[in-house]
């Protein structure tokens, strides 16, 4: 028991690595891509917060679907 938490910390430790190597790439990538004029970050921040309330109104809808079917249910 003791070595299954030890091995969820420590693959929560190599995620949260892997994410914030992942974030400076990300950060990289996206100043040169600034500094030679090829993207707009204002566009690019519009077009995924509208990705993002798409995904968060999907879970929502995907949610209310669950519970429904868990009325039928019972």
């Amino acid at each position: 028991m003791a070595q299954e938490g030890m091995d969820q910390q420590q693959f929560m430790q190599i995620m949260q690595q892997k994410l914030g190597n992942l974030e400076l790439t990300v950060q990289a990538l996206m100043s040169v891509l600034q500094e030679n004029d090829i993207v707009d970050e204002e566009e690019i921040n519009e077009t995924a917060q509208d990705i993002v309330e798409e995904m968060q109104q999907q879970q929502a809808e995907a949610a209310e679907g669950m519970e429904d079917l868990e009325d039928q249910l019972e």
